[in-house]
């Protein structure tokens, strides 16, 4: 149980962590993005949610960096999850020519992949949860053996639309 909790919270680090610092780094790109896929909203309203998206990303991770508040990260994780499936979900069936916006700005357009991706992280924050019911907590060595394949799924799922369509342009003979 404690590799599990352990996993899952190294797994949403690195993915908020990413996400939430890519947006930071091209804040500028990431507010048009905003601008432009949440129109309804006006400039000044689009910018104050351009900075409260990557502000949220980052404050899950340094919850589930200490240790008392991991559940309040959790939720606020299933929470964004949830607001960011329905957002893509509304793009897919609006404006599939968008890009996400997932990792800061992107020329992937948004499609299945991104859904599919949202969907393995809201599973993964469920299990997580579960897994840290046991209140004992996930050991040094929990963190130190479940570090290396956390960031590496949890990089992975936040690229795999890019992943996808990668492979659909290799051919192979």
């Amino acid at each position: 149980m404690q590799a599990v909790e352990a996993f899952g919270q190294l797994c949403l680090i690195t993915v908020f962590a990413w996400s939430g610092g890519q947006k930071v780094h091209g804040f500028r790109a990431f507010r048009g993005h905003v601008s432009a896929t949440v129109p309804w909203l006006g400039r000044l309203s689009s910018g104050v949610l351009a900075t409260a998206v990557p502000v949220m990303e980052l404050g899950v991770v340094a919850s589930l960096v200490v240790r008392p508040l991991e559940r309040v990260g959790l939720a606020t994780a299933l929470l964004l999850l949830i607001v960011f499936t329905v957002y893509l979900l509304s793009l897919l069936c609006t404006r599939p020519d968008a890009s996400c916006g997932c990792a800061g700005a992107s020329d992937t357009p948004v499609s299945g992949a991104h859904l599919l991706r949202n969907v393995l992280l809201l599973a993964l924050t469920a299990v997580t949860w579960w897994a840290a019911v046991s209140r004992s907590g996930p050991s040094l060595s929990s963190y130190a053996l479940t570090a290396a394949p956390a960031a590496v799924t949890g990089i992975t799922l936040l690229y795999l639309a890019e992943l996808v369509s990668l492979l659909r342009m290799t051919h192979v003979k």
